[in-house]
């Protein structure tokens, strides 16, 4: 994704974001948030553990419209068969044709958390997220500073909502470790290049403390990939283009897992 791309998306955003706000405003989605949120589900990522996060990805700047192989409850019932811990819709809808209306489609199905993958820069959305039935939210550091990551995590925690942190390198890092965050993916997309490098999972893992989650993201397309990388330590994987455009997706799923639980290497304490 080009920086121009980058920059293209959050425009779009924050547009939507005005529009949003000028339906529903921060305070009326406080009162509705606070008579009706749903019932949260427990994130159970593990760092001695090696999950997949299977997401619903109708599209990408660099692709296009994504073919799907089955409908929407097709591919979320298929996910649950195959063994996803934790399925990942991307709701942003300029770019990926994403929508909230996904997330609730997906929440109604399935008894297991479900992650709002999105461009998430301010409170607003944050809370919009638990809103919708979100039960964690994707942060991107490259979007926000360290104090700016620190605010948004301590309004996830207030509400119920668990955090994704999205790195891409060594800096990064650093910024999400300073702000608290505990559940870590790394990118193997440059966001600047588009560049798909599954070294970076392995030249990065290194700096994430043995307590805390580590994702690798993007890139995954074979249980050789999810093999390769769950050596190098990493907790789980978040998958999804191979996803839905797979022919059989609860194999598929099935698959990555059986090779990255194969090959899962747990981090030492002494990478604290």
């Amino acid at each position: 994704m080009s920086a121009d791309i980058l920059q293209k998306i959050m425009a779009k955003k924050e547009q939507r974001l005005t529009q949003a706000q000028s339906r529903v405003p921060f305070t009326e989605l406080v009162r509705r948030l606070e008579q009706g949120a749903p019932p949260r589900r427990p994130w159970e990522l593990a760092a001695d553990r090696f999950d997949v996060i299977a997401e619903v990805k109708r599209a990408s700047p660099s692709l296009g419209s994504i073919p799907w192989a089955c409908t929407l409850p097709q591919l979320v019932q298929a996910y649950e068969q195959g063994g996803a811990k934790v399925i990942s819709v991307l709701t942003e809808e300029d770019y990926f044709r994403g929508t909230l209306e996904d997330l609730v489609n997906v929440r109604n199905q399935i008894a297991f958390p479900v992650l709002r993958k999105d461009f998430i820069f301010t409170e607003y959305q944050v809370l919009e997220s638990r809103f919708y039935g979100a039960d964690a939210i994707l942060l991107i550091v490259a979007l926000l500073g360290e104090k700016e990551l620190a605010a948004l995590l301590k309004v996830a925690a207030e509400i119920g909502l668990e955090t994704l942190v999205e790195c891409h390198d060594r800096e990064e890092v650093s910024i999400a470790l300073a702000a608290g965050a505990r559940t870590i993916g790394i990118n193997n997309r440059n966001l600047r290049t588009f560049e798909v490098r599954l070294e970076t999972t392995a030249e990065l893992v290194d700096m994430i403390p043995a307590g805390c989650v580590a994702v690798s993201e993007s890139g995954i397309h074979s249980p050789e990939h999810a093999g390769y990388v769950a050596a190098t330590g990493v907790s789980a994987v978040l998958v999804g283009e191979s996803c839905v455009r797979s022919g059989n997706p609860a194999a598929h799923i099935s698959g990555l897992l059986a090779a990255g639980r194969s090959r899962k290497t747990v981090r030492q304490s002494n990478n604290s």
